[in-house]
């Protein structure tokens, strides 16, 4: 079994929010929510975790251990596979989270 892991140096500002299945767009939010950069270990060549060192309602509080879907631990790291967690990073998915910063984001209901 082959182990690595890929540090990423970028800045990814969550500009949404999933709500009762409904996409919303992030319009102010807490600093500490601005990801500065994150771990990606890589197993046998496919994706194994997103690890982040700021909190993300989609990641494990006490870990750092960001949720992905299954699919995309099946893929290798390239290119696609690096913008769909980017993706993910610049969104709260609130229907399904480890807690809602309701306090520290103001968003724009576009229902």
């Amino acid at each position: 079994m082959k182990i690595k892991t890929k540090n990423i140096r970028e800045v990814q500002v969550p500009n949404k929010l999933i709500f009762k299945n409904n996409i919303h767009e992030i319009t102010n939010l807490n600093k500490k929510f601005i990801i500065k950069g994150y771990k990606i270990k890589v197993v046998n060549k496919k994706i194994d975790t997103v690890i982040l060192s700021n909190p993300h309602p989609n990641a494990n509080p006490k870990t750092g251990e960001f949720c992905i879907p299954h699919s995309l631990r099946k893929e290798e790291i390239n290119q696609d596979s690096l913008n769909t967690i980017r993706a993910m990073l610049c969104c709260f998915n609130l229907d399904d989270c480890y807690f809602t910063p309701w306090d520290e984001i103001e968003y724009i209901d576009k229902r």
